[in-house]
């Protein structure tokens, strides 16, 4: 599969849920390279952890699910960050 196969194979898990997306160890992370949310992305792979704006939040979780990364969301201060781990059910 070319790499303009994998940005229509990665549009297509886009259209999913998180829940439903499976990790794919032949995507390459430079498939996303066009996308506007590009360097949180990265950042992420990075550091761990990224503020995206609130719009990109569902696509970079579900890119860096494709990548094979478990993430959570967490606001503070009025801010949305990414975080590894699960989410987990608040009681």
């Amino acid at each position: 599969m070319n790499s303009s196969q994998q940005a229509e194979c990665y549009r297509e898990e886009f259209k999913k849920p998180l829940e439903d997306i499976n990790e794919d160890i032949f995507f390459r992370a430079d498939n996303f390279q066009n996308e506007a949310w590009y360097d949180e992305f990265l950042l992420f792979t990075a550091i761990g952890v990224c503020q995206p704006n609130p719009e990109h939040v569902s696509e970079i979780q579900k890119a860096l699910k494709i990548m094979g990364y478990h993430t959570r969301t967490s606001e503070l201060a009025g801010k949305t960050y990414i975080l590894p781990g699960e989410s987990r059910n608040r009681e």
